[in-house]
């Protein structure tokens, strides 16, 4: 039986539609990509010997570059940045303290489906400093450094055929190492921090 007028203009439809519409749901990232991503983020320290967890809020960026190796699968270099400028209480102790975290971490992006939902995971070099205010016009500066792992999702919505609007939800976790404070020395410390960023990506 041959398909009436109404059939044929669906399949013309149809032929004309399915290949924007495919396009449209593949992944924006292809060949060489790159991404910048700002927010807020959260942060908890724990150490050796501590009782508690120190917790504060702060802000935090990401750098992200790769290249594509298949279709649902990206590899890339993520640099991570955390800041935060208040009181750090419990684990550190009541003190005004710039804390300051890093990573530089080889990760993975896998899109699960052809959308721009991804996943991700990774890990890499860490380095954390801490400066405590000891008076009106003296502090003293601790770092460590150390491994770490990070976690998260995130949905690519492309805007253009070079750009796209980034959205990521991620946890950093960095074995940053040993401290000294003043008056004290805090060991085995373990920074775990929590971010969501909105950002663009370059391809």
């Amino acid at each position: 039986m041959r398909p009436g007028p109404s059939g044929a203009v669906l399949a013309l439809a149809l032929a004309v539609l399915l290949p924007t519409w495919t396009s449209a749901q593949r992944a924006h990232r292809t060949g060489l990509w790159g991404e910048i991503g700002f927010g807020p983020a959260y942060a908890r320290m724990a150490c050796s010997g501590c009782s508690e967890v120190a917790t504060a809020p702060g802000a935090s960026s990401t750098l992200r570059i790769g290249g594509k190796i298949s279709e649902r699968i990206l590899l890339g270099v993520e640099s991570f940045g955390f800041i935060h400028e208040e009181t750090f209480g419990s684990a550190l102790g009541d003190m005004s303290t710039v804390a300051e975290a890093a990573m530089l971490a080889a990760v993975a992006l896998w899109f699960p489906w052809r959308s721009g939902v991804f996943l991700k995971g990774g890990l890499g070099v860490t380095h954390g400093q801490f400066t405590v205010v000891t008076g009106p016009s003296q502090a003293d500066t601790s770092r460590g450094t150390g491994i770490g792992m990070t976690y998260g999702l995130g949905f690519d919505q492309p805007i253009s055929r070079k750009l796209a609007l980034t959205a990521n939800a991620a946890a950093f976790i960095e074995a940053i190492g040993d401290l000294e404070l003043p008056g004290r020395r805090v060991d085995d410390v373990i920074a775990t921090m929590y971010h969501v960023t909105i950002g663009l990506t370059f391809r």
